[in-house]
């Protein structure tokens, strides 16, 4: 990462500051667009030297606060915050989970094909091991009680755009 002292503050390139701040190049270069800055909140560069901006590290602490932390939290939240009503207890089929997750019953049938060797030695897979299996019409059909299903929702990791692996062989 390269850095310098510009008008006695320590700074960056865009470079150093998307290596600086854990983020490609090209996250970067869009949050930094004249077009995005208002909404992103970009810091001003501290000046223009050799051709290129540079960034004050505080500034770029600040950023990271104030929108790359807020962004990943409230996505964090929007994914695995839920609150599901009714006896925790209760055994939810396939279709409620897969619903609730929002995939389909192929993608849920995958997820269930990737947990069946753990599923086999008594540990959680890609999904929770389900609580009931019993023959079905369909081959075997399964049931997780609502609050093992709540609670992996909630510790999966992961982000909006994929439904996460719980940790290695918690239930």
């Amino acid at each position: 990462m390269e850095e310098r002292v510009v008008n006695g503050r320590r700074c960056t390139n865009r470079p150093g500051a998307a290596e600086y701040l854990q983020r490609s190049l090209q996250t970067i270069n869009l949050v930094a667009s004249p077009k995005r800055r208002p909404e992103t909140g970009w810091p001003n560069y501290v000046d223009k030297q050799d051709g290129q901006e540079w960034y004050a590290f505080d500034d770029l602490d600040a950023f990271r606060a104030s929108h790359l932390d807020i962004k990943q939290a409230g996505r964090r939240a929007r994914v695995h915050q839920i609150s599901l009503d009714g006896d925790p207890d209760e055994l939810m089929s396939a279709k409620d989970f897969y619903t609730l997750l929002g995939v389909d019953a192929r993608t849920f049938s995958s997820y269930v094909d990737k947990s069946k060797p753990a599923w086999h030695e008594d540990r959680d897979g890609y999904l929770p091991k389900p609580d009931k299996q019993e023959p079905g019409r369909g081959g075997v059909q399964r049931h997780w009680r609502r609050r093992r299903v709540q609670s992996w929702i909630n510790n999966r990791p992961g982000s909006a755009s994929s439904p996460g692996r719980p940790p290695h062989g918690t239930r």
